[in-house]
């Protein structure tokens, strides 16, 4: 019977956007969405731009560690752990938004959702984040649609709530610059910076009581060593394909394009397989994890990086002064750290000027003592991310010790 009612859902799911293209993703593009080298892009012109419908779900993430155990309160879950690691070919397709079930019966890739994240070692950059990737992506793509057709007049877009209030906020630009530069670009570039914010924002919000799911603290995987850099890997592979023009002809195009482009940037951050993964995982067991601690034991990680741009450099476990149980040499010869560049203007405009991320602070936080820089207001923006991230930074020293924040 639940078969038979998610078909007839299913049926009446049209794509939720067209805008035209195949699906295929190019060394080229892939190249210019990780600033690997020059990369032209597209100009376009002004276009008419679907209302794409808001992220409304978070992937569940992985804390960092594999084999992970679990406590209710303190006590432990006998029989449960988590196994976190992945290689090239255990990744599953890619859905927007993606939830437990796809009641799209066009999507001939089967009514489960199946994108098996979690996380894969690269020799160019450290652990890769897949749910964080997929997140960011999709919330990047909703953006540039979002802030596309808004440019001239300017506005609000409201997100859902995640420890508090979220929107974007976006001022109106002249008809000369989009002509110039050309809508799709213009709103892409935007989007990307908008994107990384929010993704600052859940970090810090995590840090200081935010829950997802409620009941389960996810002050563990706050600021974890591969989330931003995860994250923008993800804001920087939407911006790649929206720029590609490439794949965006609906969403099941969008998807099978996400499909081709996940392995394909991957394999170009020189993946390694689950087992190497695993071992490059436990070299640094003791220094960057604890893998006696146990789900969701905020200690279960040592060491956190609050780097938020505008280069982000990955951890590679090589990095690490003290590799734990042995030095790992998969890696050796296989290229350099991968810097991600986040930049924060385009064409002379100071992105920080023409758009911003406000936060209403909720309850739950400021009873985790959330530090307000006003004390007047419970309104943030991205500006203040900073202040408070050297607080949690210090936190961070307090609890792990001063090094707590290098790898």
């Amino acid at each position: 019977m639940l078969v038979s009612l998610l078909g007839l859902c299913a049926c009446a799911a049209p794509p939720r956007w067209k805008l035209g293209a195949v699906s295929y993703a190019r060394d080229s593009a892939i190249a210019g969405a990780l600033d690997d080298f020059d990369h032209g892009v597209h100009k376009g012109g002004p276009e008419e731009v679907p209302d794409l419908p808001p992220p409304l779900h978070l992937r569940p993430c992985c804390a960092f560690g594999d084999d992970l155990k679990v406590e209710v309160g303190v006590v432990p879950v006998p029989g449960f752990s988590v196994d976190n690691l992945r290689g090239l070919t255990d990744i599953g397709p890619h859905v927007y938004d993606a939830g437990l079930v796809s009641l799209n019966a066009a999507d001939d890739r089967g009514m489960i959702d199946n994108e098996n994240n979690g996380l894969v070692y690269t020799c160019r950059g450290g652990f890769i984040d897949l749910a964080h990737v997929r997140d960011n992506a999709d919330l990047t793509l909703f953006l540039e649609f979002a802030i596309a057709r808004r440019l001239e007049t300017g506005g609000s877009i409201a997100l859902v709530d995640e420890g508090g209030t979220r929107r974007v906020v976006l001022h109106p630009f002249e008809p000369q610059r989009i002509q110039r530069l050309g809508r799709r670009v213009l709103a892409a570039n935007l989007a990307a910076w908008a994107a990384f914010q929010l993704s600052v924002w859940h970090e810090i919000a995590q840090w200081y009581g935010y829950e997802s799911l409620p009941g389960w603290s996810e002050g563990v995987s706050a600021f974890s060593l591969e989330d931003l850099y995860s994250n923008l890997l993800g804001v920087k592979i939407a911006r790649g394909i929206v720029l590609d023009r490439v794949g965006m002809q609906d969403e099941r195009a969008y998807n099978r394009t996400m499909d081709a482009w996940i392995p394909r940037v991957l394999e170009r951050l020189d993946a390694v397989s689950k087992d190497s993964a695993r071992h490059a995982l436990y070299s640094v067991d003791g220094v960057w994890w604890d893998s006696s601690k146990r789900l969701p034991d905020r200690a279960l990680l040592r060491r956190r990086s609050f780097e938020i741009g505008p280069d982000l450099t990955p951890w590679l476990v090589t990095m690490t002064y003290a590799p734990i149980p042995g030095p790992y040499h998969d890696c050796d010869g296989r290229g350099d750290a991968l810097v991600l560049h986040l930049p924060p203007s385009f064409d002379n405009l100071s992105f920080a000027g023409v758009i911003s991320v406000e936060i209403g602070v909720g309850d739950t936080l400021l009873a985790h003592n959330f530090p307000l820089p006003r004390t007047d207001s419970h309104t943030i923006t991205q500006a203040d991310f900073p202040g408070i991230i050297d607080h949690i930074r210090r936190e961070n020293a307090d609890a792990f010790g001063p090094d707590a924040d290098h790898p």
